[in-house]
């Protein structure tokens, strides 16, 4: 019995050529997106599984709020003085460490002469490797993590030393603090799906005796510069354990926060939700992803297959009126009615096997593809993973029974008496199903053609905004970071801007401590009137500029005067430029109002000596800020101007001075408005990965209404033979042809309308800065939508319009 099974499954699926053809592509094609997605997704997912400790690993959040308002966005950042304290307080924490980024200069007596950059370093406490579950190769984990000492992944081991043992070598490090540093073990390089990604673990105890540190006041509690990752005994109940940890926060920073009249508060954020939290701010080091963006694409990768097997279902019950006849004959021969079913549903298997087959081969040749383009490190090792294969055989059996079941159930119901008659005709619920299924699938297209719009309409906005800052033409260079020991820093800095602006096709230097589109200096600095009460201080941001900065940049003064106009001295104040939103909401009446006022910045007395105009620092992602810049004479970045006809080779001269100048440095520079293009790296990775999937999406509808198209003229072939030889010109036939279809579009657009605008109105959301959703939208995705339908349904029409009506009409 089976073998007969597989024999007219096969023989039937010969039979139909094209219409096999077109669903096995169909099939395959939405096969293959849902299985590289559902990677994707649980890719995504799968961060920081791999640590033993996982289910009582948490990072320490920390937040504000006024009153009894509800608390304010927590943040991930934590003073250095927590750690101590909560390991003081809170008997339920096992283990805690604090870390840190660092980006160093690094050189090794066993490379003489070559200078090395290490983006990737962490400070970390000695409980960081009995936490985390980052397999040490050599060295001992437990102790090897104190003064003096370095563990370096396999990657920076050969990077360093070659082939050649790393264990007790010296790496002399320049970053955060300048010291030489001994091997003390070689661990595994992170997995990808580490949310912490580096190369170097140095101890924080060596950080905290830097000059920096050293000098910090208010006992360690005044900068928020480290993560703290705590390990909860397995009992402990988190709640409770937020609420003693709050308690310690407050007996040590209850009093700051009074004067503010505001509570702080600590939390605890599990390890398998920092990935894809996006709403948590957190350390650079970190590599962050969007529960948005996985849930978009899950729901796209299902969509995606659906509209896959309706192609199925379309096809399968239009052609049950050809396979009438079969049923007919099989019924009076004494096939039961189990038994047609089992043999299409075998059919469907076979078809969707078939396109299963085809769907791995293409995944696994798409995965470099797909990784480059989503900037991710999907593999064929994860196919070894239990989930996968559950995947597959719920989509094969799902794709199967939906795909299989409505057709089988069609075609077993037909009476043989009347089908072997000729009487038969399509069943009205099946004709209804089909419409219905059309419609479906052009509302998914125009809700995914409406949405890529919509994406890339986003993007362009935010990219082309108004930022008030000229970045053009401008390069970035970072400061050196190591000098001889006789050298004074500043001094060596200003010989060095001097040289750069004698260069010719050099308009500017300046010097600043961040770049527009790299954050501040200071987060979350409190701002008030030095005449207010604490309670009304504002939260803004600060960073330090020297007196070029404001005119290289275009920065447009509407009170005062900035750096490059006054002495940048005061015995009694700190002076500072603030931007418009900040004297707005401190309320001043006008900018000029807010000229020479005392303000309290985060406790140190301040002077208002000029307002800019408002300008756009960070991405369209965030409101406007609060901005307060400083002075300064030094600053890790040179921004430098060219002019608008400068040829790479100033940029040749300018690495040679500083070669020059400061040897055992690493020259590194960046134009300055592609650096500021980087905070919509995941905005532009999302869109190209929406545009792709919305074309295949699209693709495959009109695959499926190409073979609909077909059948419906193949079913008409002798009507349209008729009407030809009546008189009825092409045109009029391809019309006949085409109106119920491209109804369905337009009943597709009418659905899809709605639904386009909630979805999207709540993506848009996330951002301050966001386009208008016009009526134009919509109206050009469903011209598109109607085009694309125009174009698959009039080809086919046209194609039964032309023919000769001699061979419909031959046999009658």
């Amino acid at each position: 019995m089976l073998t007969n099974y597989l024999k007219t499954a096969w023989r039937n699926l010969t039979r139909g050529n094209s219409f096999t053809a077109i669903n096995i592509i169909g099939l395959s094609i939405g096969m293959t997106c849902c299985l590289i997605i559902f990677q994707y997704v649980t890719f995504e997912s799968s961060f920081d599984d791999f640590h033993e400790n996982k289910a009582t690993l948490f990072r320490v959040l920390q937040g504000s709020a006024r009153d009894n308002q509800p608390m304010e966005q927590l943040h991930g950042y934590t003073a250095r003085a927590l750690m101590p304290a909560l390991q003081a307080g809170v008997p339920e924490i096992v283990s805690i460490t604090r870390v840190h980024d660092e980006q160093a200069i690094v050189t090794t007596p066993a490379r003489p002469g070559e200078v090395f950059e290490e983006s990737k370093a962490l400070y970390a406490d000695p409980d960081f490797f009995r936490m985390f579950s980052f397999p040490v190769i050599s060295g001992d984990p437990l102790k090897g993590l104190s003064s003096g000492n370095v563990f370096i992944s396999e990657a920076a081991a050969r990077k360093y030393f070659g082939n050649g043992r790393a264990e007790g070598q010296v790496l002399e490090i320049a970053g955060n603090i300048r010291k030489p540093f001994t091997v003390a073990g070689v661990f595994k390089n992170p997995p990808a799906n580490s949310h912490l990604q580096f190369d170097m673990l140095l101890p924080v105890d060596d950080l905290l005796k830097g000059e920096d540190y050293a000098s910090e006041g208010e006992g360690g509690w005044s900068w928020n510069n480290f993560t703290t990752y705590v390990q909860l005994h397995p009992t402990a109940k988190v709640s409770d354990v937020e609420q003693k940890m709050t308690g310690v926060f407050n007996k040590h920073r209850g009093d700051f926060y009074k004067e503010q009249r505001q509570r702080g508060a600590l939390g605890l954020q599990p390890l398998s939700d920092i990935h894809l939290n996006d709403k948590v701010f957190g350390a650079g080091t970190i590599v962050s992803g969007s529960y948005r963006t996985v849930y978009f694409f899950l729901v796209i990768g299902v969509c995606i297959l659906v509209i896959a097997l309706v192609n199925y279902i379309n096809l399968a019950t239009a052609r049950a009126v050809n396979r009438a006849r079969e049923v007919g004959v099989r019924k009076s021969v004494g096939a039961r009615h189990a038994q047609l079913i089992i043999q299409f549903l075998f059919e469907s298997a076979f078809t969707n096997i078939s396109a299963l087959i085809i769907a791995l081969a293409l995944s696994a040749s798409m995965l470099n593809f797909i990784n480059d383009l989503a900037e991710t490190r999907l593999s064929i090792e994860q196919w070894s993973e239990p989930g996968f294969f559950l995947v597959i055989i719920l989509m094969l059996l799902s794709g199967t029974l939906l795909a299989g079941l409505y057709p089988a159930f069609v075609l077993s119901s037909f009476r043989p008496a009347t089908v072997l008659k000729g009487k038969v005709v399509a069943a009205r619920s099946g004709f209804t199903l089909r419409k219905s299924l059309v419609v479906f699938q052009f509302a998914a297209c125009i809700v995914l053609i409406s949405g890529t719009v919509i994406v890339s309409g986003q993007l362009d906005y935010m990219r082309n905004m108004e930022l008030g800052l000229n970045l053009k033409q401008v390069v970035s260079v970072r400061a050196p970071r190591v000098l001889s020991n006789d050298a004074v820093r500043t001094e060596a800095v200003k010989t060095f801007v001097n040289e750069v602006r004698r260069i010719p096709q050099v308009e500017a230097v300046a010097l600043s401590t961040a770049l527009p589109g790299t954050g501040f200096n200071w987060n979350g600095a409190s701002i008030r009137k030095a005449t207010d009460i604490p309670a009304n201080a504002l939260r803004g941001v600060a960073t330090y500029i020297d007196s070029a900065f404001s005119k290289l940049y275009g920065l447009e003064l509407v009170a005062g005067n900035d750096f490059g106009s006054v002495m940048t001295t005061d015995t009694t104040s700190w002076l500072v430029v603030v931007n418009e939103s900040t004297s707005k909401h401190l309320g001043y009446a006008t900018p000029t109002h807010a000229i020479d006022e005392i303000l309290d910045i985060g406790g140190y007395r301040a002077r208002i000596i000029g307002v800019y105009k408002d300008f756009r620092w960070s991405s369209g992602h965030t409101v406007q800020q609060n901005i307060v810049f400083g002075h300064t004479d030094e600053g890790q970045q040179l921004s430098i101007r060219l002019a608008g006809n400068a040829s790479t080779d100033v940029i040749e001269k300018v690495e040679s001075l500083y070669r020059d100048m400061f040897p055992g440095n690493i020259f590194q520079y960046a134009f300055v408005d592609e650096t500021f293009d980087l905070q919509y790296k995941n905005d532009q990775r999302f869109a190209r990965l929406f545009s792709v999937f919305a074309g295949i999406t699209i693709f495959i509808a009109c695959l499926g209404l190409f073979g609909l198209v077909a059948f419906t003229a193949q079913q008409r072939w002798k009507e349209i033979g008729i009407r030809k030889v009546a008189g009825a010109s092409a045109a009029g036939i391809v019309a006949l042809l085409s109106k119920d279809f491209l109804k369905l579009v337009v009943i597709g657009f009418a659905l899809a309308v709605p639904i386009t605008y909630y979805v999207m109105s709540r993506w848009l959301e996330g951002f301050a800065d966001r386009m208008d959703i016009g009526v134009g939208t919509f109206l050009m995705s469903g011209a598109i939508a109607l085009l694309i339908a125009l174009l698959t349904v009039g080809w086919q029409s046209f194609k039964a319009a032309t023919a000769n009506p001699v061979k419909s009409l031959r046999s009658e």
